[in-house]
């Protein structure tokens, strides 16, 4: 097993509907973003993985040395700010804008690199990446809204979102 592992790895936590799940990528030299947004794959392979439930997010109820991760089924993912792209300046990253991303049972706040004008002429979810990135941003769990998760990024998946609130 050690033969596939890449010698960069990123180190992440990920949330589904239902659990929280922490564990090491190898992502080579690429950012762990661009592995979420590569449509060609559906799953992540992890390593040294610890699963909570979201009810009990701070108690280990399994650990694993290796699982696979299906991407459809990610709600958001905590990383720093190194695996992430940074935005190319363009027609879809002129205005940061104050963000607060809803999805089934999460709350993240965060700023949106985004176009000076939004409206589904210029900006449309379906046609970009499938994670949209938050800097500098916190997430809470709907249920237990005392226990913020903070990161550098955090990433969202957009097939998850209820919505996207911004303001500048």
């Amino acid at each position: 097993m050690s033969s596939i592992r890449s010698d960069i790895v990123a180190q992440a936590e990920f949330f589904t509907s239902t659990h929280r799940i922490i564990g090491e990528v190898p992502t080579g030299p690429k950012p762990l973003s661009d592995l979420l947004n590569d449509q060609s794959q559906s799953y992540l392979l992890a390593y040294n993985v610890y699963l909570s439930r979201l009810n009990t997010p701070g108690e280990i109820d399994a650990h694993a040395p290796v699982a696979y991760l299906s991407k459809a089924n990610l709600s958001i993912v905590i990383v720093s700010s190194r695996e992430t792209r940074s935005p190319d300046q363009g027609r879809f990253t002129e205005q940061e804008y104050e963000a607060l991303a809803t999805l089934p049972g999460i709350e993240v706040r965060g700023r949106f690199a985004g176009p000076r004008r939004i409206d589904l002429r210029s900006f449309s979810p379906a046609a970009i990446d499938p994670f949209l990135v938050l800097t500098g941003a916190t997430a809470l769990l709907t249920d237990l809204p005392e226990q913020p998760f903070q990161g550098d990024a955090i990433l969202v998946s957009r097939s998850r979102l209820e919505s996207l609130c911004l303001t500048e």
